[in-house]
């Protein structure tokens, strides 16, 4: 969900934490099922918490096969949200859970759990949510596999969740909005924390060359081209082209197929190395993301650690990213025409544009790391621990 050239090494600082099977009972059970930003949220609660143990709920092999067959499509991305949105698969996620946490801690230890996609019940949990399924069923149809009976039961299973939480943590406003009036969830029980950067450490700021002869680069990164707004991105780059003839557009992450790519743009499909990344944003003078739903997408945190101004929609959670007029542009999602008139007067004033990367990067140390956004969960961990579990933050 977060496409992000990301680091996937596991931070150093978590050293501190027990893994799974090694920790004693005391402090939080950090419980995920695996995403790219774990490894850096975990890191950063272990700098401030003392930490029971982590917690997988993931299939074990066979139940990775027999819930494959059960939900198996013909189309790979519609068998991927079919298993993925799998009641049954829940099921054995939460089974997992509960049979894991016997043997690691105590069943009163507060759980931090990531997404609401399994359920550890009987402990405490707090759970840090992207975004709900009544938010990704509205606003991106292909997320939502489920119909009639499936749909509604996973809405109950959902609601029962974030109604049994101790207290939930919602990336973005809009996701506190849905938690609230779509699932009835007391609003004191909500708090709007955001996400952080994935990298081990921020990237040092690029000494940026002004464009010149060369002409202007414009860098795009989206696993899922069409929902990332990539179509749309095509046609607004071609008009760019109209007043800036040497642009180009650089697409990471995805290869469009069926496609015709208008001159000047370079697809580059995936990109695994980092110095390769780290280089591609150097070397642009703007980021893209004309997304058509994205609750929260770290994309776009990490171009502005590298100080790139962003050209952006006002999807889901990317509004709290940052704001229109400072880092970058924010427009209404599926307009082309203003898309267009985004990057042109972006990249018509050079200065502009790089104070928009200044404060970008400026935003980004201030607010947007994975340490300020345990800050702004301390609160509620603190309560949910126990002010004598929790550790300093330089101890």
């Amino acid at each position: 969900m977060h496409d992000v050239a990301v680091d996937q090494g596991t931070d150093r600082a978590a050293g501190r934490s027990a893994r799974e099977g090694d920790g004693p009972p005391g402090g939080l059970v950090l419980a995920s099922r695996g995403d790219a930003l774990t490894p850096y949220l975990f890191a950063a609660v272990g700098r401030r918490y003392d930490v029971a143990a982590h917690l997988s709920p993931e299939l074990t092999r066979i139940q990775r096969l027999a819930v494959a067959a059960t939900t198996f499509r013909p189309r790979r991305e519609d068998w991927a949200e079919r298993f993925y949105k799998s009641s049954w698969a829940y099921a054995l996620r939460s089974s997992n859970a509960v049979r894991r946490l016997e043997r690691l801690a105590a069943p009163s230890t507060p759980v931090l759990q990531v997404h609401a996609l399994f359920e550890v019940a009987g402990a405490p949990t707090l759970l840090y949510v992207d975004c709900t399924h009544r938010q990704s069923a509205e606003g991106w149809a292909p997320w939502n596999p489920l119909a009639g009976a499936d749909l509604e039961a996973w809405y109950a299973r959902e609601r029962a969740a974030y109604r049994g939480a101790e207290h939930l943590f919602a990336f973005s406003r809009a996701t506190r909005t849905s938690l609230v009036e779509d699932y009835g969830v007391d609003p004191a029980r909500v708090s709007v924390v955001g996400a952080g950067v994935n990298a081990h450490e921020l990237p040092a700021p690029a000494a940026r060359r002004a464009p010149g002869s060369r002409g202007p680069v414009l860098l795009f990164i989206g696993n899922d081209f069409e929902r990332k707004g990539g179509h749309l991105l095509l046609q607004a780059f071609e008009r760019v082209r109209e007043v800036h003839p040497g642009a180009r557009l650089q697409l990471v992450g995805t290869r469009p197929s069926h496609l015709d790519v208008p001159p000047g743009v370079e697809v580059l499909g995936r990109v695994h190395e980092r110095a390769v990344v780290h280089r591609l944003y150097e070397e642009a003078d703007l980021f893209v993301l004309p997304s058509l739903f994205d609750p929260f997408p770290l994309v776009l945190i990490e171009a502005m650690a590298h100080g790139l101004p962003v050209v952006t929609s006002d999807s889901c959670g990317i509004p709290d990213m940052l704001t229109d007029g400072v880092e970058g542009r924010i427009g209404p999602r599926g307009d082309v025409d203003a898309l267009t008139d985004a990057l042109v007067r972006t990249l018509a004033d050079p200065a502009a544009a790089a104070a928009a990367g200044r404060a970008g990067r400026r935003r980004v140390v201030e607010e947007l790391t994975w340490d300020r956004v345990v800050e702004r969960m301390a609160p509620a961990l603190d309560l949910a621990l126990g002010e004598s579990s929790r550790r300093s933050p330089s101890s």
